[in-house]
């Protein structure tokens, strides 16, 4: 339980970092807490509080944080509802970390009611932001005839290229 929790932290500090960054102060503060360092240890209920706080004055980028540690019970109670709501808050907010999110959680039905052509759009839009997950999705999507996209073979090739470029400078510029 322990190792998944730290590799949902990872994999949400990561998710920002790739949207672009968190703004200085609480969500700064709150992203310490999730991940700890060696100075300050990981406090899930802090930074659970600081995100929340943020999120409520209109931080999308805390927004994303408070609805992924809803979606994967981060120092709070599991809440799927709650993740859309602030994923969704985030993603109107051009968060393409939350967008991708989102539209995972539209193809799932988790939280939301199931719809792929809602999935479709935000994935669009996150690859449109030249987010990478969202670009080998949509390449996926295109592949396959799923995701709501039309299959369309030659789309889906140029798109997996564009994808794999991303990926490959998104690592190099962590």
């Amino acid at each position: 339980m322990k190792t998944s929790r730290a590799v949902a932290a990872i994999v949400i500090a990561a998710g920002l970092a790739l949207a672009g960054g968190a703004s200085a102060g609480p969500v700064e503060e709150a992203r310490l807490y999730l991940r700890g360092s060696a100075r300050t240890p990981a406090d899930l209920p802090r930074a659970f509080q600081l995100f929340s706080g943020a999120a409520q004055k209109g931080d999308p980028h805390a927004a994303y944080y408070l609805g992924m540690m809803y979606q994967n019970g981060m120092g709070v109670a599991r809440d799927m509802k709650a993740a859309a709501h602030w994923l969704q808050f985030a993603a109107s907010r051009q968060t393409p970390a939350a967008m991708y999110a989102l539209a995972k959680l539209y193809l799932a039905g988790d939280g939301v009611k199931r719809d792929d052509i809602v999935a479709r759009r935000w994935i669009e839009k996150a690859a449109d932001l030249e987010y990478p997950e969202a670009v080998m999705a949509m390449a996926i999507g295109l592949r396959d005839g799923s995701m709501g996209f039309e299959r369309n073979e030659a789309l889906a090739e140029t798109q997996m290229r564009f994808a794999n470029r991303a990926l490959k400078q998104a690592r190099s510029g962590q």
